[in-house]
């Protein structure tokens, strides 16, 4: 049997418990405007998970504080003619353009991104943000953009570096931008596109250099200065502006 799911709330904030046949551990996860999520064995009982989660209130409070700032800083989007979204580290404010082109598109310039919409699809008192194809356009925008840019990148500092990873694959993932697996297998977040370059560079010597260390040491951080010397700078920024990415959420 696979994983299991069960709801309830704890201190009026709402949990996903999510039961594991081989669980050995209990872990909790915290996401912004989401259930606090639980991962535990099946044969867990409420009351240690409940304990558990009493032991964990005051992380849990603190981080729910910092996702409320960080959504202060970072206000939900609207796919609307107007709004402005982050495209390598450079707000870009959306047009639309009516197209004869039979299917939806994004496309990008220095100053704008432009959200073409087929003119037989096209209601001029109708809301972007309803529009069946405006979400997954954009998506679809960023998704190919980014695997175009990030394949050239990775191949780059693998030459550089003279770390060749096995495989290069592209996932979606909320707060993980990168993972390198004892495979040598890369993966990669394509939402690392709404970044600077700077930022996406960082995240693929970080990854490449697990290649020599897979763990955090002394000497896995020496690798990453050599070729990132102001990485301590690079990933405070990273962690302050992770939630820039919220808008390319599926709906």
């Amino acid at each position: 049997m696979g994983a299991s799911v069960e709801t309830f709330d704890f201190a009026n904030w709402p949990v996903e418990l999510h039961r594991k046949p081989f669980r050995r551990s209990l872990s909790i996860y915290l996401y912004p405007n989401k259930p606090i999520k639980v991962v535990a064995n099946k044969i867990t009982s409420q009351k240690t998970i409940l304990d558990f989660l009493a032991a964990k209130r005051e992380w849990i409070e603190k981080n729910f504080i910092k996702f409320d700032a960080l959504a202060e800083l970072y206000p939900k989007k609207s796919i609307q003619a107007g709004e402005k979204f982050p495209y390598l580290g450079q707000d870009r404010e959306l047009k639309v353009v009516i197209t004869l082109n039979k299917k939806a598109f994004v496309s990008v310039s220095d100053e704008n991104l432009f959200l073409h919409i087929p003119s037989a699809a096209w209601a001029a008192n109708a809301s972007l943000e309803h529009h069946p194809k405006a979400i997954a356009e954009f998506r679809h925008f960023y998704k190919r953009e980014a695997i175009k840019l990030l394949s050239t990148k990775i191949q780059h500092w693998a030459q550089v570096m003279n770390l060749h990873p096995s495989q290069v694959k592209f996932r979606e993932q909320k707060t993980r931008w990168g993972s390198c697996s004892s495979r040598k297998v890369i993966n990669l977040n394509w939402r690392l596109i709404v970044f600077n370059e700077e930022i996406i560079d960082y995240v693929i010597v970080h990854e490449l250099a697990h290649l020599k260390h897979m763990d955090h040491s002394a000497k896995f951080w020496g690798v990453v200065e050599q070729f990132v010397p102001d990485y301590p700078r690079i990933v405070k920024t990273l962690k302050s502006s992770q939630n820039s990415t919220e808008f390319l959420s599926e709906k």
